[in-house]
């Protein structure tokens, strides 16, 4: 419990990169030393992305990210989990930081200003999650001796009603467009509905549409829980096929089909692609086995085939096609044996130990 596992989920590392013009700087008192880690997110794709370091000297700081693409930057200290900094990297601003990893304030430019005018605002909320946070780090056992659960909800829930707030008081600006993308999925209408036209329109317009897209994907998932269970009828869809064409599922009658939902960004899904390589080989004149990538880029996806040697079926999942959503797939990878006439005769989240032999015995 002292470590919250935040390294598990970081897959690759690269140096920092410093500079006199680097787009965030400042300085980070009381760290004993000279190197911080930075986390950074894209916001194409799912989860961490890369693990920066971040040098240090008398506490100051400069450092570019190593993408041009926006996403969430964590500055944490490796060995205190319950420190860390939350910044949004938007590509052509600089921030500045100051204070220490606790109580720090953020300006610079206009989207950053707003940023700290609100990190001004919400400051009785952090010190509250500091402290709920560090509570945390101290048990010494799962068998919490607090509800830690129910105090980060209610802390979740006045945060986005200080959230609200801001963006009644800045309907234009696009750091108020990015605060309503990352508001509770309940309040994200009403937060949208706030902004004007300029905040809608403005650099934040991708990511409020990407939003959107989570939100419609959510609600399918929500109501396909119960419903999409062995036995029912598998949802028809049609996706875009990696050579250029379309997989249309209802199209496969009369053969069973191996719906794999992956993506490059989880670990268990690419170490099992040897196992739905070798399905696909084995049982070809039973069975088609279709790769749906959920969560990557489209490059990414493409480089991922390539990588992997992945030579059957593969589909692009998009944000918008949302069919995990369809599925209510809850974990990765994600597999669904549809029998020739269109029913689910298997759902597995995570590969069974046998997984080759179990598909075979299935297909008996």
């Amino acid at each position: 419990m002292k470590r919250l596992l935040l390294l598990s989920v970081l897959i690759a590392a690269a140096a920092s990169c410093t500079s006199p013009q680097a787009p965030i700087s400042g300085r980070i008192d009381g760290i004993q030393s000279d190197t911080l880690y930075i986390a950074y997110s894209a916001d194409e794709g799912i989860g961490i992305a890369i693990l920066d370091t971040l040098a240090l000297s008398g506490g100051k700081f400069s450092y570019t990210p190593p993408s041009d693409e926006s996403g969430v930057l964590m500055i944490f200290d490796k060995d205190d989990f319950c420190n860390f900094m939350n910044l949004y990297y938007v590509p052509g601003e600089k921030a500045v930081i100051e204070g220490s990893m606790v109580d720090y304030t953020v300006s610079g430019t206009p989207f950053y200003a707003d940023c700290g005018e609100f990190l001004k605002q919400i400051a009785p909320l952090e010190a509250r999650r500091h402290d709920l946070m560090s509570r945390l780090g101290e048990e010494e056992s799962d068998d919490l001796s607090f509800d830690f659960h129910g105090e980060e909800k209610k802390l979740s829930l006045e945060r986005d009603a200080e959230a609200l707030k801001f963006i009644e008081g800045h309907p234009d600006s696009d750091y108020s467009a990015y605060l309503a993308t990352d508001i509770s999925i309940k309040r994200f209408e009403e937060a949208y509905a706030l902004l004007s036209d300029k905040a809608r329109e403005g650099r934040m317009a991708r990511l409020l549409n990407d939003r959107r897209m989570v939100i419609k994907g959510e609600a399918e998932r929500y109501e396909a829980m119960g419903k999409i269970v062995e036995g029912a009828e598998a949802p028809d869809f049609t996706l875009k096929t990696s050579n250029g064409g379309t997989f249309t599922l209802s199209e496969q009658r009369g053969k069973y089909v191996l719906l794999d939902f992956w993506g490059t960004w989880c670990h268990w899904c690419c170490e099992g692609i040897p196992n739905v390589k070798e399905i696909s080989r084995r049982y070809s004149d039973k069975l088609t086995v279709v790769s749906i990538d959920t969560g990557d880029t489209e490059k990414g996806w493409m480089d991922g085939i390539e990588k992997y040697g992945m030579d059957w079926i593969q589909v692009y999942n998009s944000k918008a096609d949302a069919i995990d959503g369809k599925y209510a797939v809850e974990g990765f990878p994600g597999f669904y044996l549809i029998d020739p006439e269109g029913i689910i005769k298997m759902i597995s989240f995570g590969e069974p130990y046998d997984f080759v032999e179990a598909i075979g015995k299935l297909l008996e």
